[in-house]
């Protein structure tokens, strides 16, 4: 997943131009978008399937970051000198912001939460972090339709919360999702501030995490359960986490934005959450009451008003 694309850190952290580019081109970058957001719902997919089967959450962990670890390698070696360059808070915030750490909340939270709330809680309220860090720490302006945006999904978390307090079960399952979400933002920012480019910036992330991954395994040897999974299982995970979360989003994001800009990229990322809901009302018979369907609505529309797709005419 990814959220913003890597810009000169002088340039602001909220926008980034609109490429200008055929039609043609275009229709291809809304197809890429599209694709994106179906890897995205499958990403939150795996996680839910993965947090009720034998897998453990360190295997799903493994596909995640050592197969587009082993696979970035070469980029990372060959953009070292460009790699350490980078302020360590910026390399800091890649690795906890779109790291293990990142990982962790969300596959805690899909053992208790809904696919519906991890898909809308985690990308769709990152935009509400990242405005809130780009206007405190980097004095970013604030337009009037990003401010409604961020009033929607503020609304849509409430939603969320308050229907929880009132006597729904997922009130932990979404306060993890909101702090992962918080995680996501600082990533990016990171990414926003650093000036790698997102395949680069991605190779940051899954070299180190899978080099930790497999040391920690080697020191602690984890109790493992891929040998109780169906074959077909396995190598869904392996699809979805390694080359589709680990490779495929990054590549699909960085070419939209090339040919749509980033806030109609953005704009047509905020179908993940209906596109997962969707997936897990069929596959997985979740039920989705009003207050979900309600918190899906407000907080998708937010982010099409917070990434900048709607502007006031001057």
């Amino acid at each position: 997943m990814s959220v913003v694309t890597s810009q000169n850190s002088s340039s602001s952290v909220l926008q980034v131009e609109d490429q200008r580019v055929s039609s043609y081109q275009k229709w291809i970058g809304i197809l890429a978008a599209s694709l994106m957001v179906l890897v995205w719902a499958s990403y939150f997919m795996s996680l839910k399937i993965g947090a009720s089967s034998a897998l453990t959450t360190y295997e799903i962990a493994l596909f995640r970051f050592v197969i587009p670890g082993v696979l970035l390698a070469p980029l990372f070696i060959r953009h070292f000198n460009s790699i350490r360059k980078v302020p360590l808070i910026y390399l800091a915030g890649l690795l906890i912001g779109g790291g293990v750490p990142f990982f962790w909340l969300g596959a805690m939270g899909m053992k208790t939460g809904l696919v519906a709330e991890g898909s809308t809680l985690i990308p769709g309220v990152a935009p509400l972090f990242v405005t809130g860090l780009a206007v405190l720490l980097f004095r970013q302006p604030l337009s009037q339709w990003r401010l409604y945006g961020l009033i929607l999904i503020a609304s849509g978390v409430a939603t969320f919360l308050l229907e929880s307090l009132s006597g729904g079960n997922g009130l932990m399952g979404q306060g993890i999702f909101l702090l992962a979400s918080f995680f996501w933002a600082l990533f990016a920012v990171s990414v926003r501030q650093c000036g790698l480019s997102p395949l680069v910036a991605a190779s940051v992330v899954t070299l180190p995490s899978s080099c930790f991954l497999l040391i920690y395994g080697l020191m602690y040897q984890p109790e493992l359960g891929w040998y109780q999974v169906e074959w077909n299982e396995l190598f869904a995970q392996m699809l979805v986490q390694g080359l589709g979360a680990g490779l495929a989003s990054s590549f699909l994001f960085a070419f939209a934005i090339s040919r749509l800009g980033a806030e109609t990229t953005s704009a047509i990322g905020s179908l993940t959450p209906v596109v997962a809901s969707g997936i897990a009302l069929l596959w997985l018979n979740e039920v989705l009451n009003e207050h979900i369907l309600l918190g899906i609505f407000l907080i998708s529309i937010g982010v099409v008003l917070a990434s900048g797709a709607i502007k006031t005419e001057k």
